[in-house]
């Protein structure tokens, strides 16, 4: 049993960071070590393991390898039984740990983006070196491999959201009293809230583009848009309120409506689905930030709140879809995978310390926001008290990998 709570424990370390934009849940299963047996496991589901399993005899096999692995051998049904456990034991934590994580992460990494993204990089920068390591015969050709894979992966994350299908508008900012010296508002320390429809989860605004409000200003008009698409956030005039702390904002007019948020089709949704397993599945690439490129990120969430906390029909579709999309990508995409590690393991390994040394541009703590929802990457300012407490978080997400790393070493 101690290697069925291993394995889901691995599993509830995963699904936490297929929640969070920017960190793929292949990088914690290549940290933990478990990741060629994962994908393994998954590319063997099929008609051949399904007629295995209504044998009774290899489900007492199942039986005795989750209490003594040992006993399950090197025969073909010895191996489709481990591959069994691994992926019940895997999927036990993997699916508790989204739906808490889904509820949890959000708000943190809207509340601090600086320090939670400080803490994901430290995770991803000290990760890179365990598929490095594992590359038996270094060349220049696998050098070139991963040189190549970084900087698409590199253009790749820099990619701005879309805001076709969210809701926008323009509202006027209060301060509470006179600004002191000259204040840039940006999308990520600027949040406007909205309460749900129907005792729905709240829906958060930030700005368009940054905004820079002079000294002695006492209000400011913003272009503003939802961080969610879909219909809820179309507002009546007079919904929004000021997140607590939010850059000195007292209180924010809206005088008119706002409008153009237009829900996902389920097509798009399932598509959605298929090529954000297929990205979660490889170290590097975020599932969740493939979402986001989508625009649909911010709304699975919304419709798995609602479907866990109100058991709205609507949200339950949505989570239908894309439950379907996962399986359909991950059973389809794990089979490649499984095959380029049999034939091409080194140029495969090259190829993943490229994607996860690419990531890093999308993990920099410290980032400017331009016209059209493209974030620039900047240095931060002389004495920016952030910065002590962002290099705090990267040092435990460095140390957090050394001690997954030798915990999976032991495990």
């Amino acid at each position: 049993m101690k290697h069925w709570f291993g394995n889901s424990l691995r599993g509830v370390c995963m699904g936490v960071a297929d929640v969070i934009p920017g960190v793929s849940g292949g990088t914690v299963a290549l940290i933990l070590g478990i990741y060629p047996r994962l994908v393994g496991a998954v590319g063997s589901v099929g008609t051949e393991m399904l007629r295995r399993i209504r044998r009774r005899s290899f489900r007492l096999l199942v039986k005795e390898g989750l209490r003594d692995p040992g006993r399950l051998g090197d025969t073909p049904d010895g191996t489709h039984a481990g591959h069994v456990l691994l992926l019940a034991s895997v999927v036990a934590g993997i699916v508790p740990a989204i739906a808490v994580g889904a509820q949890v992460l959000p708000p943190l990494l809207s509340a601090h983006p600086e320090q939670m993204r400080g803490l994901f990089l430290g995770l991803v920068a000290a990760s890179v070196t365990i598929p490095a390591r594992q590359i038996r015969r270094r060349s220049l050709r696998r050098w070139l491999l991963a040189a190549g894979a970084a900087v698409l992966t590199a253009w790749f994350v820099g990619l701005p959201e879309p805001s076709t299908r969210h809701a926008g508008g323009t509202v006027t900012l209060e301060f509470a009293e006179p600004v002191a010296g000259e204040l840039r508002l940006t999308p990520r320390n600027l949040t406007l809230t909205a309460p749900g429809e129907g005792g729905g989860p709240d829906i958060d605004y930030g700005l368009r583009a940054s905004r820079i409000v002079p000294a002695g200003a006492t209000t400011v008009e913003v272009e503003i848009v939802a961080r969610m698409a879909g219909g809820a956030a179309n507002l009546p005039p007079g919904s929004l309120r000021v997140s607590d702390g939010t850059a000195g904002v007292s209180a924010a007019i809206q005088a008119e409506a706002l409008t153009g948020g237009r829900d996902p089709g389920l097509g798009y949704v399932f598509l959605g689905g298929v090529l954000a397993i297929s990205a979660m599945v490889l170290p590097g690439i975020s599932g969740s930030f493939v979402l986001l490129l989508l625009g649909l990120y911010h709304f699975v969430l919304y419709s798995l709140a609602l479907a866990l906390r109100h058991g709205d029909p609507g949200g339950a579709v949505v989570v239908a879809t894309m439950l379907a999309a996962v399986a359909v990508g991950l059973l389809t995409f794990s089979r490649v995978l499984k095959h380029l590690f049999a034939r091409w393991r080194g140029a495969t390994l090259a190829v993943l310390v490229g994607l996860m040394t690419g990531s890093l541009r999308k993990l920099w703590p410290f980032v400017d926001h331009a016209a059209g929802g493209r974030e620039v990457m900047t240095l931060p300012g002389a004495g920016d008290p952030e910065v002590v407490t962002v290099g705090l978080m990267f040092c435990a997400g460095v140390a957090a990998v050394l001690l997954l790393d030798a915990m999976g070493r032991r495990m």
